[in-house]
């Protein structure tokens, strides 16, 4: 099989249907202004989540090409009969991070804004809603605007550290009038409707990836000049990326402004959507791969013992190392699998597992393959002894905490209780613990590249 890229999905891979059809019906229905947020760590498949909502919301999804829009078409008409798209609400995908090195990044979003909009007046001038005179002179307002709003959030952004108390985003702006000519602008450009009031949904991604100054800048040009009455945003990001992007311009106690932190994104986000967690990871995995000789006994290992993050791209990392890996084991899956998965099975969820997500101890295991024992004494060891040295740089799952006060030491939730998506849990502890030694052969026989 052709290795699966990192390319967003139209279609919906990851059960979130419903979140969207929720998401897209209340974007569809809110009075604006107005400012979702989609929450997911790195990874965890933002863009195909908004493509999604996108094509859910307007029925085309520029941004994928033509085959795949008429796929997840017929696949969102089969899952939903009743499915249709807004009429009232114009879309327009903005890439944050493309544009984080400009001075003020509100002035490239207003560049994008004009450069999507005129397809969409178009359609409606053709259509006899709009004249092309009214078309032309609300894109020279949206121009003359835009090289306004550059000038002024350009001098407006070089003001730092302002208290929380005196903040831009919570102050009255000498900016109302130009607010209100964009506003004005944009509602000859959308058109009137005899249903409800024609909005502009702007969905910006990848605003956890920009640097902190440039989140911040955009943040704040969003909040100064389109917080419209016909205006909806909804900003796919790392909500704790954002939270520590804001605290940055925020001076006092550290603890205190970690809390006004949460508060500024709330007041600038009214709702905030979390993309719901993977609960059966492996399964994913199993649907990226074809059918090879070992899957469905390395992915019952895996599963049951819950090695794998949530988290789909490294989740498409992984079966890619798995598609690559499986073909030269299968004499090993030859036989007819047993009730319970082969030891072939075990072997190679716990050796492409170190490959793909412990590195560090991969390559210490292929240089000197007896160091695998060493792995499996300390898996194996009570959880109140100290692990091995090579494991003090990794969140173990079931590490113990001293408890002075108790005669016996007490788990850490937080390490008992591993987030989901976190990269850098060793979550191989149990299966390593509760398999059987394997020999040095063994060892050798089931490394990745050998």
């Amino acid at each position: 099989m052709p290795p699966l890229n990192d390319e967003p999905a139209l279609v919906d891979l990851l059960a979130r249907g419903d979140v969207a059809r929720r998401l897209a019906a209340d974007i569809a229905d809110c009075a604006p202004p107005y400012a979702f947020g989609v929450h997911g760590d790195w990874g965890a498949g933002k863009t195909s989540f908004l493509h999604q909502l996108q094509l859910r919301l307007t029925g085309k999804c520029p941004q994928r090409s033509e085959d795949e829009q008429r796929t997840a078409s017929s696949a969102l008409n089969a899952a939903e009969p009743t499915w249709a798209p807004a009429d009232h609400l114009t879309v327009i995908w903005f890439e944050a991070w493309r544009y984080q090195n400009e001075e003020a990044p509100v002035v490239a979003l207003l560049r994008e804004i004009r450069a999507q909009l005129p397809w969409y007046a178009k359609g409606l001038a053709k259509a006899g809603k709009l004249s092309e005179v009214t078309v032309r002179s609300a894109f020279l307002v949206l121009e003359d605007l835009t090289k306004k709003i550059g000038i002024q959030a350009i001098s407006r952004v070089q003001e730092v550290g302002v208290r929380w108390e005196r903040d831009n985003l919570a102050a009255a702006l000498p900016s109302h009038m130009i607010r209100q000519q964009l506003e004005h602008a944009l509602s000859m450009l959308l058109g009137k409707g005899s249903g409800p009031r024609r909005s502009l949904v702007v969905m910006i991604d990848d605003l956890d990836r920009c640097s902190p100054e440039a989140a911040f800048k955009l943040l704040e040009g969003i909040k100064i000049y389109l917080n419209l009455p016909n205006c909806i945003f909804v900003l796919g990001m790392n909500q704790r990326i954002i939270e520590n992007v804001i605290a940055t311009r925020i001076s006092g106690d550290p603890k205190v402004v970690v809390l006004q932190a949460r508060e500024y994104l709330e007041k600038l986000c009214q709702r905030i959507v979390h993309l719901p967690v993977l609960r059966h990871p492996a399964q994913l995995v199993q649907s990226f791969l074809p059918p090879l000789a070992g899957v469905p006994e390395v992915v019952k290992v895996l599963d049951d013992n819950a090695c794998l993050p949530s988290n789909p791209r490294r989740l498409k990392a992984y079966a890619n190392l798995l598609a690559s890996y499986l073909p030269a084991l299968a004499p090993k899956f030859a036989a007819p699998p047993a009730t319970a998965p082969s030891d072939a099975a075990h072997l190679a969820a716990i050796f492409t597992c170190l490959y793909q997500f412990h590195p560090d101890l991969y390559r210490v295991i292929e240089a000197h393959p007896r160091f695998y024992i060493e792995i499996r004494k300390w898996a194996s060891q009570d959880k109140t002894a100290a692990p091995h040295e090579v494991f003090e740089r990794l969140k173990v799952t079931l590490r113990a905490i001293d408890n002075p006060s108790s005669p016996t030491p007490t788990p850490s939730l937080v390490d008992a209780f591993a987030d989901p998506a976190e990269g850098n849990v060793f979550r191989l502890q149990r299966l390593i613990k509760d398999f059987r030694v394997a020999t040095e052969t063994e060892v050798l026989d089931f490394l990745v590249h050998r």
